[in-house]
């Protein structure tokens, strides 16, 4: 008989152990999975806060309290002058590419679909006079509007789609739909940043000024550390201001995903070990409780490979239902949760196949080896030998 209908006839008559396998395989495999996700997740959230460092200082109305800015993913409704801008720039201070900018959330509406975002209004980047470079962030005329990914989703406008969002009133045409980036700017419709000063009625007010801090050169030639100088120049310039640095965020997130993937790695680990010696001893229980079957399988003609080639066959069924298995939900599982984990920074978690699928096909692998091997030892005993111990 073909070892496939072999295998299935097997696997029905002894159904618990071949639960018991695949159970196994799908817990530790999904395990797995989970926190490959979140791994990965952690690594993108990393690189996105690198990535941002281009305009690495913050500067905030003195009243907003900077926990509850992080805790809101960077907002605030509280604002300042927008003459700030002004004076650093008269001041020198050493800061390069200001971009002032005004939020709220707001309805934004096409047509019969609407939805709350968060409208940031924003000039181009302005640079000291005597620091002149291209501009990081260009103007967005007026009128027009640049929308993440998410947002558009919910407003129905496609990514080459000619649309118009209105806002409180004032009708945009959508310049563009921004790529998606896993974080709040996903929610969130650019304007320019008198528009938004006229629709929310804040003349002259902004939410906070983003900038990129003093170079290396300057903070040598002082012998003070950038952030020391930076505070020195805004208090000498106003009292009703702030600033924090995105670096300091980015390293305390970089902090606690470095212990996390340590303790990721450490449990991957253990984990591959634990399959690898679990399925091994099931495959070995298996096969000696089974060797004067073997030996019956010989005696009546069935040569070493193909009794192997059953056993084979049994370890690819099982192995395959319990890695998928294992994936599918771990996957979810981590896809679900794991958006809760980044709270702060609006990161979401996304089915990342390339680790799913390398983490199935390990598993995948060690279980049919480890399936395989015994039953291809006990296969090359002596018929006899085997059908004689066992009675």
């Amino acid at each position: 008989m073909n070892p496939f209908f072999l295998a299935l006839r097997e696997l029905h008559y002894r159904w618990k152990s071949g639960l018991v396998f695949v159970l196994i395989v799908a817990s530790v495999t999904g395990t797995l999975a989970y926190f490959s996700v979140n791994d990965a997740s952690f690594q993108k959230e990393i690189g996105r806060n690198v990535r941002d460092l281009g305009s690495n200082v913050v500067i905030l109305p003195a009243a907003v309290d900077q926990y509850s800015y992080h805790l809101e993913g960077g907002y605030s409704e509280i604002t300042m002058d927008a003459d700030l801008v002004s004076k650093l720039i008269e001041y020198r201070a050493s800061l390069n590419h200001l971009i002032p900018m005004l939020e709220r959330r707001a309805m934004c509406s096409t047509g019969d679909r609407q939805s709350i975002g968060r409208v940031v209004g924003l000039s181009a980047s302005i640079a000291m006079p005597d620091r002149p470079k291209a501009p990081m962030q260009r103007s967005i005329p007026a009128g027009e509007l640049q929308l993440g990914s998410e947002l558009a989703r919910e407003l129905g406008v496609e990514r080459d789609a000619k649309a118009q969002v209105t806002i409180a009133g004032e009708v945009f045409k959508v310049q563009r739909v921004n790529r998606s980036s896993g974080t709040w700017q996903d929610s969130a419709a650019f304007i320019d940043l008198v528009s938004a000063q006229k629709i929310f009625e804040l003349p002259e007010r902004v939410s906070r000024i983003e900038a990129i801090e003093c170079t290396s050169e300057q903070c040598e030639a002082s012998g003070l550390q950038s952030s020391v100088i930076l505070n020195n120049e805004i208090e000498k310039i106003t009292d009703k201001a702030s600033f924090l640095r995105k670096e300091e965020m980015a390293e305390a997130r970089l902090s606690v995903r470095s212990v996390s993937r340590e303790n990721f790695l450490v449990l991957q680990n253990v984990l591959w070990v634990f399959l690898g010696f679990t399925v091994l001893g099931l495959a070995i229980l298996n096969s000696l409780s089974r060797k004067s079957e073997i030996g019956v399988l010989q005696a009546v003609g069935y040569g070493r490979y193909r009794i192997a080639a059953l056993f084979l066959v049994r370890s690819v069924l099982l192995a395959g239902m319990g890695a998928a298995v294992g994936v599918t939900v771990g996957m979810l599982v981590s896809v679900e949760q794991a958006n809760d984990l980044f709270v702060m920074t609006g990161q979401k978690s996304s089915l990342d196949w390339s680790a799913a699928m390398t983490i199935g096909g390990v598993a995948f692998l060690l279980a049919v080896l480890g399936g395989c091997m015994p039953a291809l030892w006990a296969a090359g005993e002596n018929p006899a030998d085997l059908i004689g111990r066992d009675s």
